[in-house]
């Protein structure tokens, strides 16, 4: 009976550990944010549109003249936004309120940042 114990013990916390581990990430569910980007480096300004993350890991990208949708995940400060269209954005937390990182975007690589509304 003890051995069942302990055996039902540690694999508790393993499985304990496994969740842990798998919502560790940057708190982004319903937050808004400023997005800046480049689609291209040799640009020499940068757009802008607004991000919304919701806490069933969905995204849209708010632009000028239309919304892009897709889903987002987080691990760490790491960020990864990956959209219906095929863009996507991969970026590094700088504070818990500014991200910075590279896209692909419709076969062009540009550079991104992103402040918290």
């Amino acid at each position: 009976m003890q051995k069942l114990f302990i055996l039902f013990l540690v694999l508790a916390c393993f499985s304990c550990n496994k969740n842990v581990q798998e919502d560790l990430g940057l708190p982004l569910g319903e937050t808004k944010w400023n997005l800046y980007f480049k689609n291209n480096s040799t640009f020499s300004f940068f757009a802008q549109s607004q991000l919304h993350f919701n806490s069933n890991k969905s995204v849209k990208n708010y632009r000028n003249f239309d919304s892009l949708t897709g889903t987002w995940k987080s691990k760490t400060d790491i960020v990864t936004i990956n959209f219906d269209n095929g863009d996507i954005y991969n970026g590094t937390a700088i504070t818990i309120d500014s991200i910075s990182g590279i896209l692909t975007a419709s076969g062009n690589n540009g550079i991104w940042y992103a402040i918290k509304q």
